[in-house]
């Protein structure tokens, strides 16, 4: 809890100015509401004289109180928003940053689901949170008036009103209490109902392609299961809210007021007090229960907040050096040294003590089975992960010397599968080179034989791609991702199963565009389609007990009863 607050006030702090103005604002909001009240006592006691003036005094005062009021609480809004907004903005920003930053790993292991209702509800908590804190401070304010008055007019009813604001007190912990926990449970039903509807969004076309609307559906109504009696057990979590804090601050109220009745009947207080007593808590016992809303969600926002927060904490497996290193020339040299990697701890090395040199403006090429470890090699090098053991080196540097975002500069990579931005072709080619302009997104368009398929278009290259590019066929996706890489002038080329969807026309258009975009540069390229690697200075053929062949094209054919010359009799007995 207290790194949780720690981390919001940070956020709010940055902008102190406004924030102690904020505060001084709300103080005398909360003074001029409370005091209101006391007006009464004046009145009663100045009508037996029935002065005009000084009644009218007292009339006037008492007015100019009530509009002060309006004219604070506009003032003190406004000013408290700017500290909100922006610390609000500052807070996603970082934790969004945080998301960027954090491993490949934790992306796999994580439900675009459940984190977009982490993002949402901790937004939203941060603006709640916020306005509570005041709310309860101004309260806070008011009651530290009162009992000030309270004490002049009579010490046992200054007693009395803070020992029944105590017992609200301890009725409203157990009360939130159990509505906190309610809303933890609440919340893991929400992320998971919200982890389905994602899950079904994003894989829309296989539900379509198999039918399985109606599965789907029964799907979302299991977990909808859950869902509702977590739902009805933070629902009547109120109703306790609502008893507990009733009856504890129904019943002070009405014992104050007895107690206050008996004085007056005593001749220990005088009219005009008793009315000062039944108008302050009058006004003041609704505010109360309100008070106890306010702590509810505080307490409320206080959990969706820590979750949102809690990404901040958590740590990098893949980390930046402390002292990264940059080169300001990149020749190519890749060593692969003894390295070995596993994606699961205790379990078989996906990876085991592999070694390669991969010398400067030389191509080389990964094929074999999948499964073997070709697509590891480029997450490896990448530092999507990093080795169990050994080390990976570029031009004799460490790869773990290097900051991810300057190693990952240094390689332009085409997937086997691109993902594209929901925006125009433009913005995903232009993606790939910051401060670029048309001229170069149409020149890489053109060497990826894609820009005489966007000129067809009706908004040529600012036609939206859709989600993840669904309006784009696969080799028109995986055309737009080598224009992409093209435009960003790589030192390192990493080519993944890049031609795998493209028709055999297409398909040679792009490896002539790929081998003169990678001349005299450092290339790896995977395959399963070797004609795609026929060319390559060096092939690498792999299996499961690591490298199992290495040579030319034309080498690995002459090996008798080789694995590469199995697949490449396998490929051209296809066609």
């Amino acid at each position: 809890m207290k790194k949780t607050y720690g981390r919001f006030f940070a956020f709010i702090w940055k902008y102190r100015t406004r924030s102690i103005a904020s505060v001084v604002l709300m103080t005398l909001f909360a003074f001029v509401q409370v005091i209101q009240p006391y007006f009464y006592k004046l009145f009663i006691e100045a009508l037996p004289s029935k002065s005009f003036p000084t009644l009218l005094t007292i009339f006037v005062a008492y007015g100019a109180i009530r509009f002060a009021q309006v004219v604070i609480d506009i003032v003190a809004s406004y000013v408290s928003d700017g500290p909100l907004i922006d610390g609000a903005r500052d807070a996603r920003i970082a934790v969004f940053r945080k998301i960027q930053d954090l491993d490949f790993a934790y992306h796999l292991s994580r439900s675009t689901g459940s984190l977009i209702s982490i993002f949402k509800r901790g937004d939203m908590g941060f603006f709640t949170l916020y306005q509570n804190l005041q709310n309860l401070y101004m309260i806070f304010v008011q009651l530290v008036v009162m009992l000030i008055i309270f004490g002049q007019i009579d010490a046992s009813i200054m007693l009395l009103m803070l020992l029944t604001f105590m017992a609200s007190l301890v009725a409203t912990y157990i009360a939130i209490k159990l509505n906190i926990d309610k809303r933890m449970v609440f919340n893991k039903s929400e992320d998971h109902i919200s982890s389905v509807i994602v899950d079904n969004l994003i894989n829309y076309e296989t539900v379509k392609y198999f039918g399985k609307e109606k599965r789907e559906s029964a799907r979302l109504t299991e977990v909808f299961l859950a869902w509702t009696k977590a739902m009805w057990g933070y629902g009547n979590s109120f109703r306790w809210i609502d008893a507990l804090v009733g009856f504890s601050s129904n019943g002070g109220f009405f014992l104050i007021l007895m107690v206050a009745l008996n004085k007056y009947l005593a001749g220990n207080l005088s009219l005009a007090n008793v009315i000062l007593i039944i108008g302050f808590i009058s006004s003041f016992y609704p505010r109360l229960f309100d008070m106890v809303y306010k702590l509810r969600e505080l307490a409320k926002s206080h959990t969706d907040i820590a979750d949102y927060f809690g990404i901040l904490d958590l740590s990098e497996k893949v980390a930046d050096p402390i002292v990264p290193k940059y080169l300001e020339q990149i020749k190519g040299r890749i060593v692969f040294d003894k390295m070995s990697f596993s994606y699961y701890e205790g379990k078989q090395n996906a990876i085991d003590n592999f070694s390669l040199v991969i010398e400067p403006g030389q191509s080389v090429a990964f094929v074999g089975q999948s499964g073997v470890g070709k697509t590891t090699i480029v997450k490896l090098l990448l530092r999507f992960f990093d080795v169990t053991s050994g080390t990976i080196s570029i031009d004799g540097t460490n790869i773990k010397d290097f900051a991810k975002s300057t190693l990952r500069s240094y390689m332009g990579v085409v997937p086997q599968e691109p993902v594209l931005f929901n925006n125009t072709i433009a913005f995903n080619i232009g993606y790939g080179k910051d401060n670029t302009d048309m001229r170069q997104i149409r020149a890489a368009a053109k060497m990826a034989n894609l820009d005489s398929f966007i000129n067809t278009l009706p908004l040529k290259y600012d036609t939206q791609v859709g989600e993840r590019g669904v309006r784009l066929s696969g080799g028109q996706k995986q055309r737009l991702a080598i224009a992409r890489m093209i435009l960003s002038r790589p030192d390192i080329i990493i080519f993944d199963e890049a031609t795998s969807q493209l028709d055999s026309v297409s398909e040679r258009l792009i490896q002539d565009a790929f081998w003169k975009v990678s001349k005299n540069k450092t290339t790896l390229i995977i395959a399963h389609r070797l004609s795609t690697v026929v060319h390559a200075d060096k092939i690498v053929v792999m299996d499961e007990t690591g490298i199992a062949e290495v040579g030319t094209h034309k080498e690995l054919l002459q090996i008798p009863g080789g694995i590469y010359r199995h697949y490449w009799d396998l490929q051209v007995e296809e066609i």
